[in-house]
């Protein structure tokens, strides 16, 4: 569990920040309550709360303190009592990886298997991936059909995921986020290239064009938070395999609290080009199966591969 949580640190849309601005304010009460403040009016948990109860007792645990840093154990207090996993603070040098896995694809029996791994947003790999990706999916023959393994994927940043995921997903709505309030951001597949409202998000667009064929998807209780918007963005258009996913399909907002530190705050909720919203419960497969791989072989081979 303590593996995936430190992914899950990382594990973040990344698509609110350009709107987050740095919490500062003069005293670490106001500190306090100011970001207290902003977690009660934007976590998509907050209903739940007995805030009064609850900010009463963060400035409890927080009397005394000298320095914002003193307030922390006051706002992890606070975190807790939304029961969201994917909402956190982030320490600097937090949730670092080693060199990070790219995209890979190996073909066999005329079915070709797409391994889409997690990608840490705070590690430079973002080119290396994305390179990975659209060389790995340009060199594969013709196929019957496709599966897209995202056991292994734990997270990270989602764009450079959905942007190699692009010619599966084919042209058109591929889901949504849904915020607080019930307000949704359209995602959308055109021109190789993943749009949010309207605006890219691809780092570059996908060049590779790829004929339509079956698509089967594998995962298991390790595929979260981003991964499971890939699966999310691929559900009505394939079949999942395997186990259900983390349970965290949901969008976060970051907030710099300065010293490093930095609040990652559910905002949204990941929705699904049939409309089903998802979110803090796992995504169960379509077809729970010990082995996904071999179940999902043998889907393909009922729908027109040898």
């Amino acid at each position: 569990m303590g593996g995936r949580i430190s992914l899950l640190v990382t594990s973040v849309v990344l698509l609110f920040a350009a709107g987050a601005a740095p919490v500062r304010p003069h005293t670490p009460a106001e500190f306090l309550n100011r970001t207290i403040a902003l977690i009660r009016a934007q976590s998509i948990d907050s209903a739940g709360v007995d805030w009064p109860r609850v900010q009463a007792h963060a400035a409890y645990l927080a009397r005394g303190a000298r320095a914002d840093i003193g307030t922390l154990k006051a706002l992890e207090y606070v975190i807790g009592e939304l029961h969201d996993p994917h909402t956190m603070l982030v320490f600097p040098g937090q949730a670092r990886t080693s060199e990070a896995e790219v995209p890979t694809v190996r073909t066999e029996g005329g079915i070709a298997t797409l391994r889409l791994p997690g990608l840490d947003p705070r590690e430079a790999g973002e080119g290396r991936y994305l390179d990975a990706g659209f060389a790995a999916l340009a060199a594969v023959p013709p196929v019957c059909g496709w599966i897209v393994d995202l056991r292994g994927n734990t997270g990270g940043t989602m764009f450079p995921m959905l942007t190699v995921l692009v010619p599966l997903l084919g042209d058109g709505p591929a889901g949504a986020f849904v915020g607080r309030g019930g307000e949704r951001t359209p995602w959308e597949i055109h021109d190789g290239q993943f749009w949010l409202d309207g605006r890219s998000m691809s780092p570059r667009p996908n060049p590779v064009r790829l004929p339509r064929r079956p698509i089967a998807v594998l995962t298991s209780g390790d595929t979260a938070s981003s991964g499971e918007a890939s699966l999310v963005a691929l559900r009505g258009i394939a079949r999942s395999f395997g186990a259900p996913t983390a349970g965290a399909a949901t969008g976060n907002d970051v907030v710099d609290l300065g010293g490093g530190v930095m609040l990652l705050l559910t905002v949204a909720r990941d929705v699904d080009r049939t409309g089903r919203v998802h979110g803090n419960t796992p995504i169960p497969p379509d077809q729970p199966a010990a082995d996904a791989e071999g179940a999902a072989k043998e889907w393909l081979r009922t729908r027109g591969c040898p």
